[in-house]
């Protein structure tokens, strides 16, 4: 559903005092005070003085004066009230657009794929890319490897890439979004990567804690609305258990350091979660309170072909440039709990400048669709090569 941001009514301001109008008014009510004057002025007392011109004279003027007076003021009161309302509407809508545009603050971010490819390539419109549409593509190590050793490869890997950010911090909160046959070994992903993490990063306290990796939006938000969060690394993983023949989805992995407290850091803003009948307008909103008035050029998607085309053409009626459209299925093969994760880094690493992206994805057995907008880490990985 779109966010409950209130759409106020535009502010109609009063008409200003039009001369034209008011002449043959003022006109009207001199000549009739004039005639009163005359009408009422005593028939014993005599007309060639400074007393009967002064109340002739000065009479419609004082009318007149009186008249301009309260009808200005009645223009300033409406018009203070305007201008109150809308300093009012403003205050809100900035206030709303704050709490739209909360994010994470992403230190460094990393994506593993199963294809090997340099990401950076991933955002250049005219480079030839693998195609595993409908395809379960796995990691090129894991062929004949048990899933015990291609999980602690992983996590190692990981702790590799992550260890000079992680050393300037004391506790770090890893969580681990894991499939949900990789979820019936939480304990052991659990253990294994705090055993990893501490030997090769000496001096940080890590808490590892395990959830599904499904609902990604949901705990987003939750993220995004907490107050004072410590340092955070999510590992986001999706791997073949040993015996599994038919495989439902294509491996991968993604983590990303989360610090509240960093500088120049990449962003991932509030979620919206929209279903195919608010999709247009949840879009509008995300655009007006997000980006506004840029307009993101690169779409990214997975799990959500349909909707991905009304989306890009809903960027493109909004935008002047072409919006480039990464479908990352074609590229890495069948979704799976975690490709949403893996597809936020991806759209993070992809590039570095500052222009906003639109991340959209569907949840494994959800007919709604998530969006979100992420803005790459300024700060370029030294690891571009998906390959693991």
């Amino acid at each position: 559903m779109p966010w409950p941001v209130p759409v106020f009514t535009p502010v109609s301001h009063p008409k200003s005092v039009s001369l034209r109008v008011w002449l043959p008014v003022l006109l009207a009510i001199a000549s009739g005070v004039a005639g009163a004057v005359l009408l009422l002025w005593p028939r014993d007392m005599p007309t060639q003085t400074l007393q009967f011109w002064s109340a002739l004279i000065g009479t419609p003027l004082v009318a007149c004066a009186l008249s301009c007076g309260i009808r200005v003021n009645h223009w300033e009161v409406q018009q203070t009230v305007a201008e109150e309302l809308e300093l009012e509407q403003r205050r809100l809508t900035g206030l709303w657009r704050g709490w739209c545009r909360r994010h994470l603050r992403i230190v460094q971010v990393a994506a593993l794929l199963p294809v090997t490819v340099r990401i950076d390539s991933l955002s250049d419109a005219k480079v030839e890319l693998p195609m595993n549409m409908n395809r379960t593509v796995g990691f090129p190590w894991n062929r004949g490897r048990s899933a015990a050793f291609r999980r602690a490869r992983l996590l190692r890997l990981i702790a590799v890439r992550f260890a000079d950010a992680l050393k300037s911090r004391r506790q770090v909160v890893v969580t681990l979004m894991l499939d949900d046959a990789s979820l019936k070994d939480a304990q052991v992903w659990a253990a294994q990567a705090h055993h990893i993490f501490g030997g090769l990063v000496a001096g940080a306290a890590f808490k590892v804690e395990t959830r599904p990796a499904a609902d990604g939006a949901r705990w987003l938000t939750q993220q995004v609305d907490a107050i004072d969060v410590g340092p955070r690394l999510v590992i986001a993983a999706q791997l073949w258990p040993d015996d599994e023949t038919k495989r439902a989805f294509s491996e991968g992995a993604a983590a990303f350091l989360i610090d509240s407290a960093a500088s120049k850091t990449g962003s991932i803003f509030r979620p919206m979660t929209a279903s195919s009948d608010t999709l247009e307008t949840a879009l509008e909103q995300l655009m007006q309170m997000q980006v506004a008035p840029d307009c993101p050029a690169h779409l990214w998607s997975t799990a959500c072909d349909d909707e991905s085309v009304a989306i890009r053409s809903a960027l493109t009626s909004n935008s002047e440039s072409a919006v480039m459209e990464r479908r990352f299925d074609n590229i890495v093969g069948k979704p799976g709990p975690a490709s949403g994760w893996i597809l936020f880094a991806t759209a993070m690493e992809a590039t570095h400048d500052s222009e906003p992206r639109l991340v959209a994805w569907r949840e494994p057995g959800s007919k709604a669709v998530d969006l979100c907008m992420v803005a790459p880490v300024p700060s370029p990985s030294p690891h571009r090569e998906t390959a693991v």
